[in-house]
């Protein structure tokens, strides 16, 4: 045993437990424009890590290959990491992250003409988007408190906990339905891998989303079509995808799988940082093209709705069980998956600092084969600074055409797509 039993926090649940296989961090990373301060920046991080504890925990994994997260004890937390390079990339950090030491990292890469890129990898079991979304800001707050006052008031929260233990909190037990059923398929034709043996961990790998923006009229022009039809933009941005998905690929039957954050759907309602993976997964399954793009969306948005009614989207996560792991008894291989986060909000910075550029990147510490579903198609959908973004990961071999065909489902007019190795 590398840990004694005072140290265990916890063992991770089912919704936490996906992400340890491969170390999977989630980054937010951007670019910044002006003098920045990187001993404040340090600063910042090292109050972010005493703020939220949790970050400075680390991950094991026992003979059964199941993470359980532990305090970190007399182990020195790793700051901030500054050095100098190329902004327009996001690297992968010469220094290791290892899920084993800490769970949170923070990159900093600086530039000549006063620019930088900075890059905040959470370890992707113990924070989902709105999550990190939340400590991002928090990191911004701080900085900007010791830019202009020189100190950061931050005092430590509770760790945060998973949706399975939210929901046995409400009495809500697993159901007969998992929600899943429109994509599920045989476990023994869709995953060929089956139960996967042990095996040892591969070099790290960055997953860097290829993206293409809407400028703000085009975005502007979004948000209307989807309020004078009233569907939601979520709804309509599913509907766009899987037109364009079917377009391209030439298929008529399609699977999709996205999540839905629950946190102000639970009575009461929890903070983004009072939970780690508090998502549901609601899953549609269509025949193309059939229906106009709003018809799609208004079906989309009513099967969305009815599932939240009737209880269906949070017993996704009380059967991950039977779709993750090496226990898994389903599959819901082949689907496409979206991840819809919704507008980032503007980040508090000093002023004389711009923050021009935003996304979502995904690092696998030690990447081993899955035992879980694989998507045909990973779809990344936010607004930032009055523009809709759309990024993608896979795709197969048309995968170059699908975000324009999207945005050719969504708009009109001239887009601009950012080169990007996915």
């Amino acid at each position: 045993m590398l840990w004694e039993p005072e140290d265990v926090v916890r063992v991770l649940d089912p919704s936490e437990q996906r992400f340890v296989r491969h170390a999977t961090f989630t980054g937010r990373s951007v670019t910044v424009l002006g003098e920045l301060d990187a001993v404040a920046l340090g600063a910042a991080f090292a109050a972010l890590q005493q703020a939220f504890p949790i970050l400075v925990c680390r991950i094991v994994e026992d003979a059964e290959e199941n993470g359980i997260l532990l305090r970190p004890g007399h182990i020195e937390a790793v700051g901030a990491w500054v050095s100098f390079g190329d902004p327009d990339s996001v690297r992968i950090p010469t220094e290791s992250m290892d899920p084993g030491a800490q769970l949170a990292y923070l990159d900093v890469v600086l530039a000549e003409e006063d620019r930088a890129r900075i890059t905040l990898f959470v370890h992707h079991g113990i924070a989902d988007a709105a999550h990190c979304v939340e400590l991002f800001a928090r990191l911004w707050g701080y900085y900007t408190d010791h830019v202009e006052t020189g100190a950061i008031a931050a005092g430590p929260r509770e760790y945060p906990v998973s949706l399975e233990s939210l929901l046995a909190r409400r009495g809500i037990e697993r159901g007969p339905l998992s929600g899943l059923e429109p994509v599920t398929r045989s476990l023994v034709v869709a995953d060929a891998v089956g139960v996967v043996e042990p095996s040892p961990p591969a070099s790290p790998a960055l997953a860097r989303p290829a993206r293409i923006h809407l400028d703000e009229i085009e975005t502007a022009r979004v948000l209307e079509r989807a309020r004078s039809q009233a569907v939601s933009v979520n709804a309509l941005v599913t509907a766009a995808v899987l037109r364009a998905f079917a377009a391209v690929y030439g298929v008529t039957k399609l699977g999709c799988v996205y999540p839905v954050d629950m946190r102000r759907r639970l009575d009461p309602p929890v903070a983004a940082e009072a939970g780690t993976n508090l998502s549901g997964l609601a899953a549609f399954a269509t025949e193309l093209p059939t229906d106009d793009l709003v018809d799609l969306a208004r079906r989309i948005g009513t099967g969305l709705h009815d599932d939240l009614r009737a209880g269906v989207i949070e017993q996704s996560v009380l059967h991950f069980p039977d779709f993750f792991g090496s226990d898994r008894i389903h599959s819901i291989a082949g689907h496409v998956a979206l991840t819809n986060t919704g507008a980032v909000p503007t980040f508090r910075v000093p002023v004389g600092l711009v923050i021009d550029d935003y996304e979502i990147v995904y690092l696998s510490a030690h990447p081993r084969p899955s035992t879980g579903a694989s998507a045909a198609a990973t779809f990344l959908v936010y607004t930032y600074l009055g523009r809709l973004t759309i990024a993608r990961l896979g795709g197969g071999i048309s995968a170059a055409g699908l975000l324009p065909a999207v945005v050719a489902e969504l708009s009109e007019g001239s887009v601009e797509e950012t080169a990007a190795t996915a």
